[in-house]
């Protein structure tokens, strides 16, 4: 990303706002699941190769409010449930209502390290549980409007403490919006996947529901299946329940475009490293093997995640 544009960033005001209010037993937006059916596109074309899809045992979908979440525990059913947190943006809950911490591009912490944001937010939590009342911005688009302040008393709570508090697990990677993982977390994942138990259910989330959900969603089927599904099959079928085209690009929108052709770099580079490692286990690392293959990555990983 261009200098200016980092710095704009850095530099834009920050607005509390309110994602989700907390009063419908409703989905969250763009709830998808590996289960779901499959069909024909538009066009009447053939089906993508769906194999392996199903006992994937996994879903994505935008933020979700406390009453959301739980609407999901029961459409996913009787599986033990991980949260997969992918924001590196700072973000909360407020009376079961899903706030965040809002800049220019969702951008906030860019460059910050995990340490960093998990510090920083600790500290704007304590702020909101010290506040006798919490005034909420509205940022068009971005902020849903709940009539008014919230007063004491009231519970404010990260997202690995609810997840606690509904029985799930919970697991974080921090990926800026509208951007592909750094190397380091795309390591982190790797391994994380490797030692998950068998039935589990893994639960994607970013705040809209569309890059960083589709990403690691893709990056979760291909890990387990790129030995017998095609590159295309894998991005189509994970788009045609409801996830995103890596192909849809914007030139004209130059923040989202730089990071959306790197983005889909990447996960063409990330498949072509499951192909070649999933039979050993990944015993060797993303970092290691880019590093090798393609000369040091921190170039493109200063962009940022997805």
């Amino acid at each position: 990303m261009p200098d200016n544009a980092n710095k704009q960033v850095e530099a834009s005001r920050i607005n509390l706002v309110v994602e989700r209010n907390n009063d419908k037993n409703a989905l969250p937006k763009r709830f998808r699941m590996s289960r779901d059916a499959v069909t024909a596109d538009q066009a009447g074309g053939s089906l993508p190769d769906l194999t392996g899809f199903t006992e994937l045992r996994a879903s994505a979908s935008g933020q979700y409010s406390l009453r959301e979440l739980q609407t999901m525990k029961e459409t996913i059913g009787d599986f033990p449930i991980i949260l997969v947190d992918l924001r590196q943006e700072n973000h909360a809950f407020v009376n079961g209502m899903a706030v965040n911490w809002f800049g220019l591009h969702n951008g906030a912490n860019k460059g910050l390290t995990n340490v960093e944001v998990l510090v920083k937010e600790k500290l704007l939590l304590n702020g909101l549980i010290s506040q006798s009342s919490i005034t909420f911005d509205e940022v068009a688009g971005k902020s849903v409007d709940i009539g008014g302040p919230v007063q004491d008393p009231k519970q404010v709570l990260s997202e690995e403490e609810l997840a606690l508090t509904e029985g799930l697990g919970y697991k974080r990677f921090f990926v800026t919006d509208h951007h592909r993982p750094l190397d380091a977390e795309v390591d982190r994942f790797i391994e994380w996947v490797k030692a998950l138990p068998n039935g589990v259910w893994l639960h994607f989330h970013c705040r809209g529901g569309v890059g960083r959900a589709s990403t690691f969603f893709c990056m979760y089927d291909m890990m387990r299946n790129a030995d017998k599904v095609g590159f295309e099959d894998l991005t189509e079928r994970q788009m045609r329940i409801g996830g995103r085209d890596f192909q849809r690009m914007d030139p004209l929108d130059t923040y989202k475009y730089e990071a959306a052709v790197e983005r889909l770099n990447y996960v063409r580079q990330f498949y072509d490293y499951c192909v070649s490692h999933i039979h050993e286990g990944y015993a060797e690392s993303w970092s290691q093997w880019i590093d090798k293959e393609w000369g040091n990555n921190d170039a493109t990983d200063e962009a940022g995640s997805s």
